[in-house]
């Protein structure tokens, strides 16, 4: 497996919006893709649960393509036959890089160097942090209050 490579981003804000749109047809995702699932971290989904596990969709596993690189702020559980990238901090929800990543942008990945870079210029990337409205869901317990106040 290459070691370094660029894909086109595919994102989901949230287990549940993966699992909703990963067959949506529309999102056109093929086999130089990365899945980036945001909102996952400690901030945007208290209790860390092991919401990364994500797989190409059904169309490309039916050709045999059973894995694409994954990005995220959460964690997975188990192994992953391609390149999972993982915990990525700040998390989007505490306003991280991952919020402002689009679909279709482009992402090269340096697996030696320990670098995940966005590929957009400068002017782009400070327009899309000071329009940053990136936020995630209410509490719904007590517990997610004091885990979000106290964590991040």
């Amino acid at each position: 497996k290459p070691m370094e490579f660029s894909v086109r981003a595919i994102v989901f804000d949230g287990p549940e919006h993966y699992h909703k749109e990963i067959n949506n047809p529309n999102f056109q995702i093929d086999e130089n893709c990365m899945l980036i699932i945001r909102g996952c971290g400690p901030v945007g989904y208290p209790g860390a649960a092991e919401v990364v596990n994500m797989q190409p969709p059904d169309y490309l596993l039916k050709k045999g393509i059973t894995s694409l690189p994954c990005l995220g702020d959460g964690r997975q559980s188990g192994t992953s036959e391609s390149p999972s990238i993982l915990n990525v901090s700040p998390e989007a929800a505490v306003g991280g890089g991952l919020a402002i990543i689009k679909n279709n942008d482009l992402i090269k990945v340096n697996l030696n160097n320990k670098r995940v870079d966005l590929i957009i210029d400068e002017e782009e990337i400070k327009t899309r942090f000071n329009n940053l409205k990136y936020s995630y869901p209410s509490n719904q317990t007590p517990w997610q209050e004091i885990a979000r106040k106290y964590t991040g």
